[in-house]
């Protein structure tokens, strides 16, 4: 089997997964005040530093179900959105539609191929995906490609420097011995991040990490009365820890800078 015939089994196998998701999607992240919290705190921090402007053109790659996109539409920019998933997709029409915005384009497709001519986004919002896409370099060197000279992007995705990586990676995988859920998941430190974004030609601009949740093992699996006693604390210490602890925050995100 070809590589390029490994990466369509690799994609076809992380579509299948997002397609099963898509329907409870929203059910389990309102249930869940752990997880409801992680993406409160991601969004807030991504749609802050993309200060979509109205008449600009964004594209959000890895788009889902449309969780990002509705902001942007309320500040006048123009949005597209792309992502693997059938399902995903359906149910973000669905969504928008119910909100008053039938008309988005939302269309299915591979960031590693985008069906866009080059230069034609002001911005790029990329938010918990590069980690799912097996060629990274490749969906980078595509969000390049069609964004215009001074475009920007803003991406986000798990550090594995974080206490959620230490979890992961060494007790989850290591000593529980057990399988990650997802077909295809690489967290990256901060380094290796921008070192990715630095050479296909973007200027890395402001980075930061969100979300303070004491990893996923203490969390994710308590009664619903005892997430939200975590989450009330930690909303007062996120600030704070922010300035303290920089680079261990659960989300990496990032503004990058096309250079012209």
């Amino acid at each position: 089997m070809t590589s390029r015939q490994n990466e369509r089994v690799e994609q076809a196998s992380i579509a299948r997964f997002f397609d099963a998701m898509a329907p409870q999607r929203n059910d389990l992240f309102r249930s869940n005040p752990i997880l409801d919290y992680e993406q409160t705190v991601r969004s807030r921090a991504v749609l802050s530093m993309l200060k979509p402007q109205p008449e600009e053109t964004i594209i959000d790659i890895g788009c889902g179900n449309a969780r990002d996109i509705l902001p942007i539409l309320r500040a006048h920019a123009r949005v597209v959105g792309v992502d693997i998933s059938v399902e995903m997709i359906r149910q973000g029409k669905d969504d928008l539609a119910r909100a008053g915005f039938p008309d988005v384009e939302l269309q299915v497709g591979d960031a590693t191929h985008l069906n866009f001519p080059p230069c034609v986004f002001d911005g790029v919002l990329c938010s918990e995906v590069i980690e799912h896409i097996p060629d990274a370099a490749a969906a980078i060197g595509e969000i390049y490609r069609v964004l215009r000279p001074g475009g920007r992007l803003v991406l986000s995705t798990p550090n594995r420097a974080s206490w959620y990586g230490f979890d992961r990676y060494v007790v989850w995988t290591r000593i529980l011995r057990r399988k990650w859920n997802h077909p295809f998941d690489r967290w990256r430190t901060m380094r290796e991040l921008t070192t990715l974004l630095d050479d296909q030609g973007f200027a890395v601009g402001v980075t930061r990490t969100v979300c303070y949740v004491p990893g996923f093992l203490l969390t994710y699996f308590v009664p619903a009365l005892v997430q939200r006693l975590i989450t009330a604390p930690v909303r007062l210490w996120e600030t704070v820890a922010s300035h303290v602890a920089p680079r261990w925050g659960y989300l990496l995100v990032l503004t990058a800078t096309k250079r012209a």
